[in-house]
């Protein structure tokens, strides 16, 4: 895990505007509050990710679920990269950096891979592995993510399919609302368009994060 000044300085390191994306480096992705999983100094509670057993959309495709509860850290759960497209206040806190999420483990198949919505503008959409259409500036609509730094080390993240212009300022709310479906290992992330329903992050609410590796 990054300290909170070296998160800072590569954030701004990794700052790419109208230009080619850049790597942000390894991301664990997670359900919790940035504030918790700070304090907890190990890996968030609650990690998501994708399992070949479920589990599955309608077209067969594992989505974005719950793979372990308590688990302690491991490096396995950085199987992720943040693909930097352009950051909103990059020299401070709060910050909006929005791009693709690719897969990078062999565990989850293809390392061109990137987190795809079911349905845009939908209710109780899933988040499925699928190939990455672009990672250029600005990604497709259904691959467009956002993380929020605050004034924690973990990031929170949300989904921002076409709302724009990109990057969106740290003050306005987003459009997709998440939820856990189900309690436990295998409970899915749910994603309905509520427009505006995504207050700005804070840190201390129970959302989706993200932790940032350098390696």
């Amino acid at each position: 895990m990054l300290s909170y000044s070296l998160s800072l300085i590569l954030s701004t390191l990794f700052l790419v505007v109208n230009a080619d994306c850049g790597d942000n480096g390894g991301a664990l992705l997670a359900w919790g509050s940035q504030e918790s999983a700070d304090a907890s100094g190990t890996n968030p509670s609650i990690i998501l990710g994708f399992n070949n057993a479920g589990p599955f959309d309608a077209a067969g495709n594992p989505i974005l679920s719950i793979i372990a509860v308590d688990a302690g850290y491991s490096s396995d759960y950085y199987a992720f990269n943040g693909w930097t497209c352009g950051q909103a206040n990059p020299n401070s806190y709060p910050q909006t950096t929005y791009g693709p999420l690719i897969c990078t483990s062999s565990l989850y198949g293809d390392v061109q891979t990137c987190l795809t919505i079911s349905a845009l503008n939908a209710t109780n959409a899933t988040i499925s592995l699928q190939t990455c259409v672009d990672i250029s500036t600005p990604p497709v609509p259904t691959q467009t993510f956002e993380w929020i730094g605050t004034n924690y080390i973990t990031y929170g993240w949300a989904f921002l399919g076409a709302q724009g212009p990109l990057p969106l300022s740290p003050s306005i709310s987003t459009d997709y609302v998440p939820s856990i479906v189900g309690s436990g290992v295998g409970a899915y992330v749910s994603m309905d368009y509520v427009p505006g329903g995504l207050p700005p992050s804070t840190g201390k609410e129970i959302e989706l994060i993200l932790e940032l590796s350098d390696e």
